[in-house]
């Protein structure tokens, strides 16, 4: 009688060891993966009277922060920052009078 009590409390112990070890697995996971959306593509245009090194850098600016805008009304507030999405294309182009630029990139979570 006093073996069985022995191996049954062995047996609970190995039980409780094991749910320890799965809870610490678990904590150790992260509490969120990063998500990403389909691609947003969003384009700006600048005619400011500076160089032209001026003129594409705010069609730039623009069109992320369009893309930025975009992203929030399409996926929510948390998918609306240009620096965690993923896949990020930026093409510039256009005149001695003006600069257009058009973005596209993948919004993500930032976890």
């Amino acid at each position: 009688m006093h073996q069985m009590k022995r191996v049954n409390i062995v047996l609970h112990a190995s039980r409780l060891g094991l749910v320890c070890i799965g809870i610490s697995v678990v904590a150790l996971a992260p509490a969120h993966a990063k998500t990403c959306k389909e691609a947003i593509t969003a384009q700006a245009r600048s005619t400011a009277q500076l160089s032209d090194a001026s003129r594409e850098k705010r069609a730039r600016d623009k069109a992320i922060a369009n893309w930025s805008k975009r992203a929030r009304d399409t996926n929510g507030w948390i998918y609306r920052f240009w620096s965690k999405s993923e896949e990020q294309r930026v093409d510039c182009g256009g005149t001695a009078k003006f600069k257009r630029c058009s973005v596209s990139a993948k919004p993500c979570t930032l976890w």
